[in-house]
């Protein structure tokens, strides 16, 4: 049986995304999502706070973010957490968590074409 590792996240992009081709010619789309939330501090008050999220979009989806989103495009995204592990080149090993997103739901209200009627 497969475990669970679903996530959603609403944020706000912190700059463009970023649009890479990968080996076998598929497209991918890679951008950051700010979440703001609140924290307890050391001394329990509460605080704001925010969590910085790397997301990955495949072919189509990543080709439509990459033309539609922007920095600070508001977005809601789900996808699953993967974890990349790998050596330094000191010999340490690393490790990060992504997103893969499988929606991406444009938030942001889209601008109104300044020649329509």
């Amino acid at each position: 049986m497969k475990n669970l590792s679903y996530i959603i996240l609403d944020g706000n992009l912190t700059a463009d995304p970023e649009e890479r081709n990968v080996a076998g010619g598929k497209s991918l789309a890679v951008f950051t999502v700010a979440v703001n939330h609140t924290a307890n501090n050391q001394e329990g008050k509460e605080k704001d706070d925010v969590s910085y999220f790397e997301v990955e979009a495949w072919e189509k989806l990543g080709e439509n973010c990459v033309e539609y989103l922007k920095k600070g495009s508001k977005v809601t995204v789900m996808g699953n957490l993967k974890q990349n592990r790998w050596k330094s080149p000191d010999g340490e090993n690393r490790s990060k968590i992504k997103v893969t997103a499988s929606t991406v739901r444009f938030d942001s209200a889209r601008k109104k074409d300044s020649k329509a009627a």
